[in-house]
């Protein structure tokens, strides 16, 4: 595996700053362009280490809370807790929403109007805009697009339609993946560019499959245009993600100020996260070797794991993060008398926190052909290879044995009953630690099957299918109204 070791402390603690305030007030119009005129270089990584930031922190935290992969903990007044029982606040997500309007899209803007002469910078920002966008729309629904990011040009942009900001999108992917591929560039992103370190190929695969990841979107509200695009997209060979080494992440440093942002996080806020017991309970089902880098066994050596669910008295006596979230262990883990784990300086300092923030892999490209292949093309035996192509990718990057691989195959071959289930379970396993995909997914399919936190802790009658706007951008911005409540759906989103 990679390790991108030149990522400095301070340049991480700068978007620490940057986006850790609930409270900050936001300029969607902040202009890119003032007041000096910066490399594009320097921009470039200003922006790749920004987008891998937001997808393991807030962006993280919400849908895999939502989503039953992670428990909110420590507390009845605890955050975590709060937004696991649906209590999501407009203020609460000022952040979130700064960390894209405010950081990562004017970075994109800027290198895409100032690298002209070298299409290879203009490409990967284009289709890093179009991901982060992409994103925004599948958190938000209707957001500012065709007026945003033009700075005191218009300080109060208009929101958008969020089913044609995916058709714009899909034109952004396919003018930076044109512009990757140009044979003539004055400058070339090298490892500026903190993802694929240059590697124009890497990001031209990224694109395409980025772009199946997008027409799957539309398997329910237009099934027809979704099987049209992408055998059309799957017929022209791509390329698209071959390996692990084509996943769409970032590695963090070992350097304390520069790790994993999940991994400090967990540092910052003790007892605030847990895995949850959804998530543990589904893979118990299955002997799921992956545990063993997914989450610390409870009790410490015992070989079980445990999850904690909403209502769960305060408590350590579950399993914890582990190092496919946090990074390898420099020292060994010890449990107190009850063999739990206490979240202390000797239990954080046992990881090195270089952990990659992973927001698309190989092994979700291979679970989107198989369910392409499910419902669009040669069924159940032309699925199958996908499937477990899927779990493959997934077990070799949480470190298991090709043996173990093979006899998890074996006990959980894909059937021709509940087919769609057992690949977005696989999926949602696989996808651990990846924001948003697993909350896209259910509202899509329904699958995989969680149940709303108990009434008697939930904040609402229903599980969010989008997220309020921030308060901050309704204050300022008179185009954004705000949602009644979290039912109102994203356009792709028509699953009962």
């Amino acid at each position: 595996m990679k390790r991108f070791k030149h990522i400095t402390a301070g340049l991480l603690a700068a978007f620490m700053l940057s986006v850790s305030s609930c409270d900050e007030f936001l300029d969607v119009n902040q202009d890119p362009n003032s007041p000096t005129k910066a490399p594009i270089s320097q921009v470039l990584t200003s922006a790749t280490v920004s987008t891998a930031f937001v997808n393991g922190s807030d962006l993280h935290r919400y849908t895999s809370l939502l989503m039953q992969q992670l428990s909110g903990q420590a507390g009845n007044t605890v955050q975590t807790r709060f937004y696991q029982q649906y209590l999501i606040q407009p203020s609460d997500l000022n952040g979130m929403y700064d960390q894209y309007y405010v950081t990562v899209l004017p970075d994109l803007q800027y290198v895409i109007d100032n690298s002209a002469g070298s299409p290879h910078y203009t490409g990967v920002a284009k289709i890093l805009k179009g991901f982060a966008f992409s994103q925004v729309v599948d958190v938000w629904g209707d957001v500012p697009f065709s007026e945003a990011l033009k700075g005191t040009e218009n300080s109060t942009p208009k929101v958008d339609d969020d089913a044609a900001i995916y058709t714009a999108i899909i034109s952004l992917l396919n003018e930076g993946i044109a512009d990757v591929k140009n044979p003539t560039s004055v400058l070339t992103p090298g490892d500026d560019e903190t993802i694929y370190e240059g590697d124009l190929v890497k990001w031209e695969k990224f694109a395409n499959s980025l772009k199946l990841r997008l027409f799957l979107k539309y398997s329910e509200v237009n099934p027809a245009f979704a099987k049209a695009q992408m055998d059309a997209l799957i017929a022209t060979g791509g390329p698209f993600m071959t390996s692990n080494a084509d996943n769409f992440e970032m590695d963090f440093s070992t350097t304390q100020g520069a790790q994993n942002p999940i991994h400090q996080f967990e540092v910052e806020r003790l007892n605030y996260l847990f895995p949850n017991k959804f998530l543990v309970d589904l893979m118990n089902s299955k002997a799921d070797p992956r545990r063993q880098s997914f989450f610390t066994d409870f009790p410490f050596n015992s070989g079980q794991y445990k999850g904690a669910a909403a209502g769960d008295e305060e408590s350590i006596n579950f399993s914890r993060l582990h190092t496919y979230l946090r990074g390898d262990l420099n020292a060994a883990i010890t449990p107190n008398a009850a063999g739990a784990i206490a979240a202390n300086a000797a239990y954080n300092n046992a990881y090195n926190g270089d952990a990659p923030i992973r927001m698309m892999t190989f092994a979700e490209y291979n679970f989107i052909r198989a369910e392409h292949a499910l419902r669009f093309g040669g069924g159940l035996a032309t699925a199958v290879p996908f499937y477990e192509a899927g779990i493959r990718a997934s077990m070799t990057d949480a470190g298991v044995t090709t043996a173990a691989q093979t006899a998890y195959l074996l006990a959980n071959p894909l059937l021709a009953t509940n087919t769609l289930r057992q690949i977005i379970e696989q999926k949602y396993i696989a996808n651990y630690g990846v924001a948003l995909e697993p909350w896209n997914d259910w509202r899509r399919t329904g699958f995989p099957a969680i149940s709303p936190v108990p009434a008697s802790l939930a904040a609402t009658d229903y599980i969010p299918r989008t997220l309020y706007y921030p308060e901050a951008e309704t204050l300022t911005n008179p185009n954004v109204k705000q949602k009644p409540d979290m039912k109102v759906r994203v356009f792709w989103d028509t699953r009962p």
